[in-house]
């Protein structure tokens, strides 16, 4: 574990905020480039990746708020019961974007509401435009959970399977080999990129690679959840699932939706040579 990867300057340099800015980086610098190359204008496609970055970026952090409050270490050292507990003690929680404190799921809702907002106003058909986001967004992931890993966070229940990891005296795994959660989702983004890389070129309607790789994610999220024991990620009826299970869940039908309605409406994506 390598919370820290390095000082600059005197300031030290955090792998999850190092791997989250590189994710980000990359997800917007390879969405702009596969724009270009389908021919759209620079400026559009540099106000678009503007908006999703800013969205996720808050609405990542909104999530955190919304459920992830409970159990949150106040300024009085007492810990907060719920949403309102953490607002009292720190009303701006939410908005200070470089620090600690994110949820994938409601950075990829936000990102993705706001995106499609947008890029309406701007594009004739907002699907072909989502394809674009995709392979940058799963290498983005890769690159993120890496830094998850080096952080400790995310960490997995115990396991006696030979891959399991252990973390150093006083994280909150106590000790236990465990699953390394971080890692899995780590190898899903950088396969995803692969997957999505081949799949655009072959793309047989505007936004086939979106919904595909939305789907694949939201089934392997739900299962890699089952593997996780941190309990800030939130826990619903009764501990059955956790936040991001909920969200994969019913993320599903509407996925399920706009494919049906995409693959006969949406205007026949040209591959790339």
């Amino acid at each position: 574990m390598h919370p820290i990867l390095f000082t600059l300057w005197g300031h030290p340099v955090y792998a999850y905020v190092l791997g989250t800015g590189l994710g980000y980086a990359i997800g917007a610098g390879l969405g702009i480039t596969l724009g270009l190359l389908d021919k759209r204008a620079l400026i559009d496609l540099v106000e678009a990746a503007i908006v999703v970055v800013l969205s996720a970026l808050l609405g990542s952090k909104v999530f955190h708020v919304l459920f992830e409050a409970q159990g949150h270490v106040l300024s009085t050292g007492a810990k907060a019961t719920g949403v309102l507990d953490l607002l009292a003690d720190d009303p701006w929680h939410a908005v200070r974007l470089f620090e600690s404190g994110y949820v994938f799921y409601g950075g990829a809702v936000f990102g993705t509401l706001m995106g499609w907002w947008f890029v309406k106003r701007r594009f004739t058909n907002p699907l072909s435009v989502a394809d674009y986001t995709v392979p940058g967004f799963a290498l983005g992931i890769g690159v993120g959970r890496v830094s998850c890993f080096f952080a400790g966070c995310c960490h997995g229940r115990s396991t006696t399977l030979p891959w399991g990891v252990q973390f150093p005296v006083g994280h909150p795994a106590h000790g236990q080999l465990v699953h390394p959660v971080q890692l899995y989702d780590a190898a899903f983004g950088f396969l995803a990129f692969a997957v999505s890389v081949a799949l655009y070129r072959r793309r047989r309607f505007g936004g086939q690679v979106f919904l595909v790789f939305c789907a694949c994610y939201a089934v392997w999220r739900f299962v890699t959840e089952t593997f996780r024991a941190d309990a800030e990620r939130g826990l619903w009826l009764g501990g059955l699932l956790s936040t991001s299970q909920l969200v994969s869940l019913s993320t599903l039908p509407i996925i399920a939706l706009v494919w049906m309605r995409a693959s006969r409406t949406a205007p026949a994506a040209q591959p790339m040579p």
